[in-house]
């Protein structure tokens, strides 16, 4: 890490607390995003906190693409940078989902409808009906290009995770299969521990 980069993580951290580098940003998105499923599994008839974790997922997919410009910016050598447009393209070809999240974080934050490079796209709760499976609860929708497609957010978020992580080991700024971050794993041994602790040794 150069002295640049520590800076730039000493800098950020003043605002963020643990966020100071694109991976640490991502470890946030993945983050909202398991809240977001939590809520889908646990609260099924709740609209509202639905649809209030898939604006954060966007809203920080939207932090995440503008952490990663700045970072393959720097990385550039002085007076070659690409420029914040080209490597937001190239991270759209990357992120299928990025243009939606984009689009969704824009309208929230901005109070501003805008469809962007998401032409066509709209969100949609709906009603499903369980079975003896999976209780009946709201279900969020990314719908693309006029009802052309339409996806479970559910999925579109999951994709959207790995799409992110393998993004960021194409560009250099990650290495190796997508991690478990340390907030999953603390998650994992809560909900286990019991029972490990009750397995024989």
């Amino acid at each position: 890490m150069t002295t640049n980069e520590q800076s730039r993580l000493r800098e950020a951290t003043k605002h963020t607390a643990v966020i100071g580098t694109v991976v640490q940003m991502w470890e946030k998105l993945a983050w909202d995003i398991d809240v977001f499923e939590d809520i889908q599994r646990s609260y099924p008839n709740e609209k509202q906190p639905l649809a209030y974790a898939a604006i954060n997922i966007c809203i920080a997919a939207g932090s995440l693409r503008d952490w990663v410009i700045e970072a393959i910016r720097s990385l550039a050598p002085a007076g070659s940078e690409p420029s914040k447009d080209n490597v937001r393209d190239q991270l759209a070809l990357q992120i299928p989902q990025l243009n939606m999240c984009t689009a969704i974080a824009n309208t929230a934050k901005h109070h501003n409808f805008k469809e962007g490079r998401w032409v066509g796209g709209r969100v949609e709760l709906g009603w499903e009906e369980g079975d003896e499976d999976i209780p009946s609860g709201f279900a969020l929708y990314h719908v693309d290009n006029d009802g052309q497609s339409m996806t479970l957010a559910f999925s579109s978020f999951r994709a959207l995770k790995e799409a992110w992580w393998n993004a960021l080991d194409a560009e250099g700024l990650a290495a190796g299969r997508m991690p478990t971050p340390e907030w999953m794993r603390n998650k994992l041994a809560r909900i286990f521990r019991p029972i490990v602790e009750k397995l024989p040794r």
